[in-house]
């Protein structure tokens, strides 16, 4: 499947999420709704999450130190691109634009940083997983989703396994598929030579000495998640309680993980309007009000701050295209 075609599927499930979320559209009433916002929570909102990345960014460094140690300002600064470059394109590629910043201005491969983002989301989706397990005990979550708990769950526990079983014996497996004839051409070579960078990423949580600190900061994102989520519902003045506002925050994570348009347009006002609506018997018009609350939240000051430090870092989209995570 090209990429053309994946960029058609991914606009039309916005459409989709689009038209659902905004079915029966009363344009005056959302109106009067997001001007009955009281904005001093939204900004605080959007500040706590702008810290969050500030902290993902530290919890990146120190996933990165047993490659190499990075300072805190390039590692923000190419953060903040990923947010930008997800907020502008497809698929998630903002990941991928983010690992050739950081590469772009050290000596780290960017093929090694993109190893590092996906160990990131491992421990993003084990957060999540703490997450769910925490609201199950308040609500009847486990009634609607208990079989993505425990898909997610095992996701995360094969992951942890996996990359265990990576550190033990990629140096084993690197010399025995060297000699593969698929690998003997310059283009086999270098192929293997990304492979091998993305491992090392992948596995140097098993030399860090801040493993304790990766679980701690990954919890305190959560929760600074959670109260970015609590600060628009009372901006907004909707009618929910601090479990409900969790259960949002677990359907919006959950949603931007569908394929669709940048920013998660469609999908992430889908699941906020259905889980409001259809769970906690919220008004429409005042769910959709929050729906395009809470996304501007977490799209409005990230791709901003984002696109000002991809101006500044003097990439283009079409270097990140032609070497991708090469070496």
């Amino acid at each position: 499947m090209n990429n053309s075609i994946k960029l058609i599927i991914g606009i039309a499930i916005s459409a989709i999420g689009l038209l659902y979320a905004f079915r029966e559209l009363n344009f005056n009433e959302l109106i009067e709704n997001l001007s009955q916002t009281h904005m001093p929570y939204v900004f605080l909102s959007m500040i706590i999450m702008v810290a969050s990345v500030a902290l993902r960014a530290y919890r990146w460094q120190l996933m990165l130190i047993p490659i190499q140690l990075i300072s805190f300002k390039p590692l923000f600064g190419s953060t903040m691109i990923g947010y930008f470059g997800n907020g502008v394109l497809p698929f998630r590629l903002g990941e991928i634009l983010r690992a050739y910043a950081i590469s772009k201005r050290n000596t780290i491969t960017a093929s090694s940083a993109f190893g590092t983002i996906i160990l990131e989301r491992l421990l993003d989706l084990m957060g999540l997983v703490v997450i769910m397990i925490f609201f199950a005990f308040f609500s009847p979550l486990m009634e609607w989703s208990g079989s993505v708990l425990i898909g997610l769950s095992v996701m995360t526990f094969i992951g942890l396994v996996f990359i265990i079983w990576l550190g033990k014996s990629h140096s084993n497996l690197h010399e025995k598929v060297v000699h593969w004839k698929i690998f003997e051409k310059s283009s086999g070579k270098k192929l293997l030579s990304i492979i091998q960078n993305v491992i090392n990423g992948l596995v140097s949580i098993r030399k860090t000495k801040h493993s304790f600190q990766l679980v701690v900061l990954t919890l305190v994102l959560w929760i600074l998640y959670y109260i970015c989520t609590v600060l628009v519902v009372i901006a907004a003045g909707i009618d929910i309680s601090w479990v409900a506002a969790g259960i949002v925050l677990i359907a919006t994570t959950l949603a931007i993980s569908v394929p669709s348009a940048p920013g998660y347009v469609g999908t992430y006002h889908a699941a906020t309007v259905y889980v409001l609506v259809n769970i906690f018997h919220a008004g429409l018009s005042e769910s959709q009000a929050f729906a395009v609350l809470i996304h501007a939240v977490g799209f409005i000051p990230l791709v901003l701050i984002g696109f000002v430090c991809f101006l500044r870092s003097s990439i283009h989209f079409k270097d990140v295209k032609t070497k991708n995570i090469t070496p």
